[in-house]
């Protein structure tokens, strides 16, 4: 049966007041799937970043209130009668609290919607207990974005492996390098220096502690280098972390040398200005940023947990090291340094594994079969 995307209408919900990569997710996705032909709204609470975003985007919107992660029957209720009232055929959602509210709406409007989730996170334990067969029960197709979250789901849930999906996450972002040396001279990096960078809101989990002290270990050795931190705190959960990172970077006399700065939607201009890419979060499910750097063919050193090494092919897009082990982050960056062989070879090749795996276009094309396999 031949499915006609523009009277197929997806549902993006998400009910989260932050703003971060799934969020930022959620909104790509609504809108990558309208350029596919697709009816999309986005259902979210007013005033939050992810409904501003929307605003701004020109994508359709219905607003909601926040839910609660248990037993929200009364938003259940509520939801299902819009999702009827606005005529959904999917739902789409990213974060575990809405899936418990998301699931009864399913089964108070009989089934006459399907559910899609998209694995935003690993697992922590196992999920093979009645009351997540029970929750997973609901779910249509489930998404992981890497085998090894696929591979997670079969072996740590009930979910019937034939509904389960591996799809990974997209990117579009634009590859231009014109920008490099105007964004050097904005971060006052003299000519000549090498740079690296890493992505990514402020956070423990996130470890741009790491990339200072291993900045610290390389800079007798080279002196241009120089480390620029990219992102902000997280939102309404104060900055201690920042204000520790620029005490870190005082005790060390680095303050010429690493320069901090605020998220912006400049990103693209940002990439095009580094030499290095440093991946050092602690357990990244799937780095966002590390794709974006790869479709840049940026050579890469990324910590050797949860989603990282699939990405970077387990070391031949990418050098890995351990998380948090300044030392072997510093060699990655010195093998890159001393061989600008390997860091054009790794580059290239990343930026190939990039195109035919992580592009806006393989990505879509998977998330648009799925809606027309739930449709038919």
């Amino acid at each position: 049966m031949h499915v006609n995307r523009k009277d197929t209408r997806i549902a993006f919900y998400c009910s989260s007041l932050s703003w971060g990569g799934l969020e930022i997710n959620t909104l790509r996705y609504a809108r990558w799937m309208q350029d596919a032909g697709y009816q999309v709204c986005i259902y979210t609470p007013a005033g939050t970043p992810l409904h501003d975003a929307a605003v701004r985007t020109g994508i359709p919107l219905r607003k909601i209130r926040r839910n609660r992660k248990y037993l929200d029957l009364s938003a259940a209720i509520q939801i299902s009668r819009m999702f009827r009232a606005d005529g959904m055929h999917v739902v789409w959602f990213r974060d575990t609290r809405d899936m418990d509210v998301l699931g009864w709406a399913r089964r108070f409007a009989m089934g006459k919607i399907k559910l899609i989730y998209q694995q935003a996170m690993q697992f922590g334990i196992s999920k093979r207990d009645p009351f997540h067969a029970f929750r997973f029960r609901a779910i249509d197709i489930w998404v992981s974005t890497l085998d090894f979250l696929a591979e997670q789901v079969r072996t740590q849930t009930h979910f019937p492996a034939a509904r389960i999906r591996v799809i990974p996450l997209g990117s579009d972002i634009l590859v231009d390098r014109s920008s490099r040396d105007q964004v050097r001279s904005s971060w006052n990096i003299p000519p000549g220096g090498t740079v690296a960078g890493v992505f990514g809101r402020l956070d423990p989990l996130k470890d741009q502690l790491c990339a200072i002290r291993a900045l610290h270990l390389l800079h007798a050795r080279y002196p241009g280098m120089h480390l620029i931190i990219a992102g902000s705190s997280t939102r309404n959960e104060g900055n201690d972390y920042e204000r520790m990172l620029r005490r870190h970077v005082h005790q060390l006399d680095l303050q010429d040398h690493v320069h901090f700065i605020p998220h912006s939607d400049r990103i693209h201009e940002w990439y095009a200005a580094l030499d290095l890419f440093l991946l050092t979060s602690r357990g990244e499910t799937f780095g966002t940023v590390t794709i974006e750097a790869m479709h840049f063919g940026l050579p890469i050193a990324g910590t050797n947990s949860s989603g990282t090494p699939e990405l970077l092919e387990h070391g031949h897009a990418g050098l890995l090291y351990e998380p948090g082990n300044a030392d072997e982050l510093s060699q990655c960056c010195m093998r890159y340094l001393e061989s600008p062989e390997l860091a054009r070879s790794t580059g290239e090749y990343a930026a190939q594994r990039a195109r035919r795996l992580y592009s806006k276009e393989a990505s879509v094309a998977g998330m648009a079969a799925v809606v027309d396999g739930l449709i038919r």
